[in-house]
């Protein structure tokens, strides 16, 4: 029976037809069901994205900010607001009959802009202690103003129109190649156990699909030129993209850190989240909530062994729910064994190229050869959006009591 997990579909036999493999990448996969390749195994489920570019973009809307920075005190007949954050124009989002409240400093003011705000968008003009509130009080430099709604009188005009620009996240398809030839005389040699050419075909396709797998973890954007003289580029892999909750360890992992690193990254997205750790960081973690048998957190075996290939423990906290799956090739990396990347998988695709998914050709040896090549070519790419939702976590090597 097909499973839901991740919001992908698996089934352990593949004994339905309409679920076997369609395309190379899940092909690996069957091939070897302990591969060293978990991130691109799960996205070889989710829906890929499709491109015609091998320059592709993500477009991202985010909620528009709801909190400013004053910067410099206002003093008590002060009606001029100026701001220093967020972004280089903070007001360029309100307009007249916006309400704000001080959340900091000399808090609980409520103020209404009377007036929309003009170029350069760093100050707003208010009717200041709205409704009584905290009268004749000072608003203090680097207090917090949030939004608290918007006011009109009966049968006002419409208010000023805002609108938004998405951000931009721009990355690369990446080429992937590997092949292996084996001599014709080599090839119909009777041998043991197997044949030569499926052989080598088979370990082909793991290799390639290793070398994928670090490329969307610890890959690179570039573009520049190849040797030929036409265009060579890289994806941008998870560990480039996230920089939000992006947390060093490396000074021992303590409960208090620990715990407010959980809660920056379930701020956003959804409450259930793909970690894929190395061995080490695995062990600090597991170490971490056994000692602490107080901890509201726990511990629990998922069986996804037979429906995907994946040996899942959840841990389980009041933010949200760590999926926690052992990366075999972080793991055989003395660094990244400390490495845990929390993915967000209904913000992550697989980019295709059109026409450039992973497939085989049996014969790519020159026309003279005595030989048979073959090779495995794909031109894939990463699409990561809103890395706020996503985590990466490194250097974890000990736990601190």
């Amino acid at each position: 029976m097909a499973t839901t997990y991740f919001g992908m579909r698996g089934t352990g036999d593949w004994s339905d037809p309409d679920l076997r493999p369609l395309n190379y990448r899940e092909t690996a996969f069957k091939l070897f069901p302990d591969s060293p390749a978990p991130f691109t195994y799960i996205m070889s489920k989710l829906a890929s994205r499709k491109t015609d570019d091998p320059e592709y973009k993500i477009f991202e809307w985010r909620l528009p900010d709801m909190a400013f920075t004053v910067n410099g005190e206002v003093a008590i007949s002060g009606t001029t607001i100026a701001f220093d954050a967020p972004g280089s124009t903070p007001t360029k989002g309100l307009k007249a009959g916006d309400m704000l409240r001080v959340e900091s400093g000399n808090a609980n003011e409520v103020v209404r802009v009377i007036a929309d705000p003009v170029s350069p968008y760093t100050s707003i003009t208010v009717e200041r202690y709205w409704g009584g509130t905290n009268t004749g009080a000072v608003i203090s430099d680097n207090a917090i103003m949030r939004w608290v709604g918007s006011a009109y009188e009966e049968g006002s005009r419409g208010p000023t129109a805002i609108s938004r620009t998405p951000s931009v996240v721009t990355n690369y398809t990446q080429i992937f190649k590997d092949a292996v030839k084996v001599t014709k005389t080599a090839k119909f040699t009777r041998t043991r156990p197997m044949k030569p050419w499926p052989q080598l075909k088979g370990e082909c396709l793991e290799r390639m699909m290793i070398k994928i797998e670090y490329a969307m973890l610890y890959g690179v954007q570039a573009e520049t030129t190849g040797p030929d003289g036409e265009p060579l580029r890289t994806t941008a892999g998870i560990e480039s993209l996230l920089t939000t909750n992006a947390v060093d360890f490396s000074g021992g992992v303590d409960l208090d850190t620990f715990e407010d690193s959980m809660e920056d990254v379930f701020k956003y997205g959804s409450n259930r989240k793909l970690a894929l750790c190395g061995n080490r960081a695995l062990n600090i973690l597991n170490r971490m909530v056994n000692r602490n048998t107080q901890l509201t957190y726990m511990l629990e075996k998922a069986d996804m062994k037979r429906t995907y290939g994946l040996n899942v423990t959840s841990l389980i906290s009041p933010f949200g729910t760590l999926d926690l799956v052992p990366h075999p090739l972080m793991t055989e990396s003395a660094a990244h064994t400390k490495d845990v990347f929390i993915i967000d998988t209904k913000y992550v695709n697989q980019v295709v190229m059109a026409g450039g998914d992973v497939d085989w050709d049996d014969n790519v040896q020159l026309p003279d050869e005595h030989a048979q090549k073959g090779q495995y070519v794909g031109e894939l790419g990463l699409s990561l959006a809103l890395e706020e939702v996503h985590g990466y976590w490194y250097g974890l090597n000990a736990y601190v009591a």
